[in-house]
C-alpha cells in the first residue's frame, strides 16, 4: 500500500483541464487497489464515485440507524486501510477527524495521504464536495 500511495504524491502537477481529468481519473482507479473501502458521507457521493467509474467498496457512513461505532466495528471486520472522503469543508473534516479516531481504534489504518490527494486534485476543478466531483469532471 505504501509504495501506491508514494506513487500517486510523486506525480507532476497538472497543467491543463484534459490532464487534470485524466490525474482524477487515475487516482480514482488506483485507489480500488490502495484502499479495501472509501468511506463517505452520502448516496450522492457514491453516485458520483461510480459515474467516475469507480469500481471498489464504498460505504456510507451516515446510515440511518447506524452509529459510528458500529460502522467502524463492521469495518474493522472486513477491511484493514480506508479511505474517508468527506466534504472537504469544516464538518466534513470534523467527521473525517472523529471516524479516524475510532476506525484506527479498531486496528483500520486511515490513509489520511489519500484524502489529501483527493482534496489536492479535486481543488484544481473548484470542488470540494465529493458529490459535485462528477458534475466538474464530466462537463
Amino acid at each position: 500500500m505504501t509504495n501506491g500511495v508514494a506513487r500517486l504524491r510523486n506525480r507532476k502537477k497538472p497543467r491543463n483541464p484534459i490532464e487534470i481529468k485524466e490525474a482524477i481519473d487515475v487516482f480514482f482507479r488506483d485507489l480500488e487497489y490502495l484502499v479495501d473501502v472509501v468511506v463517505v458521507e452520502g448516496p450522492r457521493d457514491v453516485e458520483a464515485l461510480r459515474s467516475l467509474d469507480f469500481k471498489g467498496k464504498v460505504t456510507i457512513c451516515s446510515k440511518v440507524g447506524v452509529s459510528d461505532a458500529d460502522l467502524a466495528e463492521l469495518l474493522a471486520d472486513d477491511a484493514s486501510t480506508v479511505v474517508i472522503l468527506t466534504d472537504f469543508d469544516e464538518e466534513g473534516r470534523e467527521l473525517n477527524n472523529r471516524l479516524s479516531r475510532l476506525f484506527e481504534r479498531r486496528g483500520l489504518k486511515v490513509e489520511k495521504g489519500l484524502r489529501r490527494e483527493a482534496a489536492r486534485l479535486m481543488a484544481y476543478v473548484g470542488v470540494y464536495a465529493i458529490e459535485a466531483l462528477d458534475d466538474a469532471i464530466l462537463r
